[in-house]
Parts: C-alpha cells; sequence; structure tokens
C-alpha cells in the first residue's frame, strides 16, 4: 500500500514457513541493498544480491525441510516507517519429531522504501536439538573455518584498513580479515572472515588499493594470497575450503608465485594447529 507499511507479522510468517518448507520467494522479494543477513555462527552477510546469491547456492546442499508446531510474532512500532518484529519458533521434520528440532528466534526489521516494505535486517538465532552417540568422538562440536582464522587473526597487529563505499555508508575493513575479493554484476563483494559485504566499487578500482599479499587470479577474483592453501590445475584452493578458479594463460603465472610471504603463511597454519588441537581436546573433555 502506498506510503504505509504493509502488515509485519503477516510477511515474517510467509517468510519463516518458506524457509523451513525450502521455499526462499517470500524472503528474496523483500530484499534491497540496504538488506542484511545475520545468522547463528555465520558470517554477516550485507546486500541483497549477496543474500540471494547465498541462498540460492545452498539449495542444492539443502536435503531436509522442517513443519513449524509453534510460532510466535511480536510487532515493535519504531517509527511510521520502520517496524521490528519478533519471533520465536519451534520446526521439527514431517514425521520424524525424534530426529532433529531446530528452536529460533528472529528479528526482523523492516523499513518503507518508496512504496514497498523490504526487510533490512534478519537476525536468526538457532539450534538444533538431536541425539547423539558418545561411543566414538562425542558430540558433535563444529567450528567452521571461518572462526578458526577470525580466532588467529586477533592476534595478528592491526594494518592500515580500506575505506569501502557501500550505498549511503562507508565500511572500514581491515585487509588480513578478506579473504577474496569477487565481481558480481559490476559490483566487488569482499569475502571476510567474518562478513561478506557488497560495495560500489569495481574489483579494478579495489585492486588499486589492495596491499601487496592480495593477487588477482581472474578477472572476477582477486585472493588474499595469505589463505591460499595450494594452487592446482586451474584452480587455488582457499584454507576456508573454497576453489577460485584460475583461467589457462594465468595458471603458470600463479602457481609461480609465492603464497604471501612463506613465514606468515606458516605461522597462521601453525596456530590453525593449535586452535584445531585446543578444540578437539575441549570435546575430549566434555565426552568424559
Amino acid at each position: 500500500m502506498s506510503g504505509q507499511l504493509e502488515d509485519t507479522v503477516a510477511i515474517s510468517r510467509e517468510i519463516t514457513h518458506g524457509y523451513y518448507a525450502g521455499n526462499f520467494e517470500p524472503y528474496l522479494s523483500r530484499l534491497c541493498s540496504k538488506s542484511v543477513w545475520l545468522g547463528t555462527g555465520g558470517r554477516v552477510l550485507m546486500g541483497g544480491d549477496i543474500i540471494r546469491a547465498r541462498l540460492e547456492a545452498g539449495v542444492e546442499q539443502r536435503t531436509k525441510t522442517y513443519q513449524i508446531f509453534q510460532e510466535e510474532y511480536t510487532p515493535l512500532s519504531i517509527t511510521p516507517r520502520c517496524q521490528a518484529v519478533m519471533g520465536e519458533v519451534r520446526a521439527c521434520i514431517p514425521d520424524h519429531p525424534e530426529e532433529d528440532t531446530v528452536t529460533a528466534s528472529y528479528t526482523f526489521l523492516y523499513q518503507l522504501i518508496g512504496t514497498e516494505t523490504k526487510l533490512v535486517l534478519l537476525h536468526a538465532n538457532y539450534e538444533f536439538l538431536h541425539p547423539f552417540s558418545l561411543s566414538e568422538s562425542g558430540p558433535k562440536l563444529e567450528m567452521s573455518a571461518y572462526q578458526f582464522v577470525r580466532d588467529v587473526l586477533i592476534e595478528i597487529p592491526p594494518k592500515k584498513r580500506l575505506a569501502v563505499p557501500c550505498g549511503s555508508s562507508t565500511l572500514f575493513i581491515q585487509p588480513d580479515m578478506i579473504f577474496y575479493v569477487q565481481s558480481r554484476n559490476r559490483k566487488a563483494e569482499f569475502h571476510c572472515a567474518d562478513k561478506i559485504i557488497q560495495s560500489d566499487l569495481s574489483i579494478s578500482e579495489v585492486n588499486a588499493m589492495l596491499p601487496e599479499p592480495f593477487c588477482p587470479i581472474h578477472r572476477c577474483y582477486t585472493v588474499n594470497s595469505r589463505y591460499v592453501m595450494s594452487v592446482r590445475r586451474y584452480e587455488a584452493a582457499l584454507i576456508t575450503g573454497e576453489a577460485l578458479p584460475i583461467p589457462f594463460h594465468n595458471y603458470m603465472q600463479v602457481k609461480a608465485a609465492p603464497p604471501g610471504g612463506p613465514d606468515d603463511f606458516h605461522q597462521l597454519q601453525l596456530r590453525i594447529g593449535n586452535l584445531r588441537r585446543a578444540h578437539k581436546a575441549s570435546s575430549f573433555a566434555y565426552k568424559l
């Protein structure tokens, strides 16, 4: 409706039910360039295009759908053009509630942009409650590569931050936090240890700003070579588990380049190894 927010509780319910059923369209249709996704244990996604790309990429890997059996939504009016909704949801696999139960809390923040009601922030806090066996390795405790690297980088002295324009604001990014930069729709996306940012810059403009450890391996990818684990035929494997393409004419040149200083990279590997050993020790203690 022109000049007025739609029913934000109804929108939130539609988004939530669609998400658990494997239908992301109710959510995707509410995105805009200002949209932000903040989930449990993951990176912050900034920009509607980035959120859409990440969700659509995950559709093929999704093997389960859930059915909501308990929900509650509470609206909170902030201004006539801005409203928040707090949601509490419990869901399970249809006909198999004993396998997995999801308990989640959501904060939806809506803003009237022009005449459209858009979702500018979705903060999800959720956990999966499921039976586990202590017979072999104890309870399954997950820590992503992003969390490993984020913990390691806390120990590295900060460097001069990059000023990155994003819509109406400017973000300041520590170069060591950047895994790689990707060009999507002629705009540079910064894939960092704690967030993914959609900027207003082109990748060529970003390349001119980046310090020496960064290497353009493709017209659409510039990688922080400190996080390159190996260079194999026509791709660079990162510490995150991601593989970035290297075109044929760049392959030999990239392969010959040292990965951002062997001493720095060796120290990074040692610290990550220490973190992994500490994490295994804590898991073993929990098992006992």
